[in-house]
């Protein structure tokens, strides 16, 4: 008689049958602007994007200089710990840490992604497991880049909304200012991330692993949530130049009235002084 599939736990893997093999949780966050991983990595040196980071085993945790870990296989306690521990290291902490999670499964035929989003590997090898910790990060960091974007968006609506329905901008040049710097703050942080396009370097001494770095970067659309941040970025450029061109002209228009009225004074006080003046007995 076949027994019956049991399920497993232990910290943060999961074992379900020999067939499917064992089921590690992976978890990317991003921690802050800028994450200085010198000596995370082995023999204290600094490497290139990610960096091994030294975990108690089982855990494997990689860092990016750009403020993303990634951690496998750790329970939330022990997650909590190592994060808190590369806390000193973070640059501009984000408020509220943008991530992506996935399940892998070990001990697949060949490395991909399967219909539920499982991501099958051979095995836990560190170049696999970078692989897959530079595509959750990234998808992170466009998660992050999108909430940015969209808000700025959201900021720069009213204006846009306004000129569009009176022809010209009813807001104070101070509220303006408010909505250009959120936009330009948006728009210089983004530019400044990571580009998701970019193979990770790993991919130089691994190439057969360009494979599973093709499927991941499908499953998370890496590659078209880029361009449409790009998009984005470039109509919030334009935008941007377009009510600062219309600021700069409110304000000539300004200047030039006033040195009309500076004008017409002038000529009344000499009309005063010299025609109307030495009439009066």
């Amino acid at each position: 008689m076949q027994e019956a599939p049991r399920t497993i736990e232990t910290s943060g893997l999961s074992q379900t049958n020999a067939t499917q093999g064992p089921l590690l949780r992976a978890r990317a966050v991003i921690l802050g602007e800028r994450l200085d991983h010198r000596g995370l990595g082995p023999g204290g040196t600094a490497m290139a994007d990610p960096v091994p980071i030294a975990a108690p085993s089982p855990i494997c945790a990689f860092a990016f200089r750009w403020g993303a870990v990634v951690v496998f296989g750790a329970d939330p306690v022990e997650e909590a710990a190592l994060l808190a521990a590369l806390a000193p290291r973070i640059t501009n902490p984000a408020d509220s840490p943008a991530e992506e999670t996935a399940l892998i499964a070990l001990g697949a035929e060949r490395d991909g992604v399967d219909a539920e989003g499982v991501i099958q590997l051979c095995d836990a090898a560190p170049e696999r497991l970078a692989v897959v910790a530079d595509a959750l990060a990234k998808s992170a960091a466009l998660a992050q880049q999108e909430a940015r974007i969209a808000e700025a968006l959201d900021r720069l609506e009213p204006a846009v909304a306004d000129l569009r329905a009176a022809g010209r901008l009813r807001f104070s040049s101070r509220a303006l200012h408010r909505q250009i710097g959120h936009a330009l703050s948006a728009h210089s942080r983004n530019l400044a991330r990571v580009e998701a396009a970019d193979k990770p370097e790993v991919l130089w001494d691994h190439p057969e692993l360009e494979r599973l770095h093709a499927r991941l970067s499908d499953e998370y659309e890496l590659r078209e949530r880029g361009a449409a941040l790009e998009r984005k970025l470039g109509w919030i450029g334009n935008t941007i130049q377009t009510l600062l061109s219309l600021i700069q002209a409110r304000r000539a228009l300004g200047l030039e009235a006033a040195v009309v009225a500076l004008v017409g004074i002038e000529v009344a006080f000499t009309l005063y002084e010299h025609v109307i003046r030495p009439l009066w007995p």
